[in-house]
């Protein structure tokens, strides 16, 4: 039982990472500048993997009224707009300071909870872990990135306070009134299609279905060996690495303990920085370095904090 638990746990890890990297790659490495299409090959992989899951027998989807279908409507524009913003943000900065920025969503979590009013408040050794997180972002992006720009942090920024938005309204509807008892993988069996369709509609609304058109048509005509088909090879890999994240994450979640998986959490956004230093040449000051140490340890200790607060659940509960 532990070696399984251990071998979803870096499974999780070593998928989630290859993930954040893999779209920067396709982003930066094939110049596949179309962050909105890029979240719809995440929904698309996402659509195929559910249905050969179902195809297979492992998987049986939850039927819904139209009340619950309606709810899943609305709060599928918000998955669909988180999930491209932060595409749209890696765009525009490094794979470090991407990481390090979404390392406040704790902060905006809290923030958002208390004027949601889902919670009566936290204690002070929570908000002095936020503290550190948000020195540590100050100093870190107050270093020189190589692709920092006001607008590439705004929209990190703005990514982050999705997400952290996406998590309450989350735990509103699994857990709170709006309670539709959904697994992990009913939501993202419900959620992918409404997802590529919203992320298709926003593209040709922008001109990045035109764009991404003359693109591939360039390629075509060029003699480069960055053609269609390694492009084509790398949006299918994506996609898949998408797919096989989300059932990671939930086979994670369901065979170990919280306590891991904040910890494999904390774990990949060191990897992801230095890996992101590594691979796309980013150098960091001392200054930034310090910013990014602080973060993850507050990141860390906020964690640590929330989990010895949280009520004991004894083991026959699972």
């Amino acid at each position: 039982m532990q070696a399984k638990a251990a071998l979803s746990v870096v499974s999780y890890l070593i998928i989630s990472l290859l993930l954040t990297l893999h779209n920067k790659m396709v982003l930066q490495w094939h110049q596949f500048g179309f962050p909105w299409l890029v979240t719809a090959v995440h929904s698309l992989g996402g659509i195929i993997g559910m249905q050969l899951l179902v195809a297979s027998g492992h998987f049986t989807p939850t039927r819904l009224d139209y009340s619950q279908k309606r709810l899943l409507w609305i709060f599928s524009a918000l998955y669909t707009v988180n999930i491209a913003v932060s595409n749209v943000s890696l765009h525009y900065v490094s794979v470090p300071l991407h990481q390090v920025v979404r390392g406040t969503v704790p902060v905006f979590t809290v923030l958002i909870s208390l004027a949601w009013r889902t919670t009566a408040g936290y204690s002070w050794r929570v908000y002095a872990s936020l503290a550190l997180v948000v020195v540590g972002v100050g100093l870190a992006t107050y270093g020189d990135y190589y692709s920092f720009s006001v607008a590439g942090f705004l929209l990190t920024l703005l990514g982050t306070v999705l997400a952290a938005t996406k998590t309450v309204v989350t735990n509103s509807i699994l857990v709170g009134g709006y309670r539709l008892k959904l697994s992990a993988l009913d939501l993202l069996y419900q959620l992918c299609p409404l997802a590529l369709v919203q992320t298709l509609a926003w593209a040709a609304v922008t001109g990045e279905l035109t764009d991404a058109w003359a693109f591939v048509q360039a390629l075509r005509s060029s003699d480069s060996a960055d053609g269609v088909y390694p492009l084509a090879t790398a949006l299918v890999a994506n996609g898949a690495i998408a797919f096989v994240l989300n059932v990671a994450s939930f086979t994670a979640s369901k065979n170990t303990s919280a306590l891991a998986m904040t910890v494999t959490g904390n774990v990949k956004v060191v990897l992801a920085v230095v890996l992101g230093c590594v691979l796309f040449s980013v150098r960091l000051s001392w200054l930034s370095t310090l910013g990014c140490v602080l973060t993850i340890a507050g990141g860390a200790a906020y964690s640590a904090v929330r989990l010895s607060e949280a009520p004991r659940v004894p083991k026959s509960v699972v």
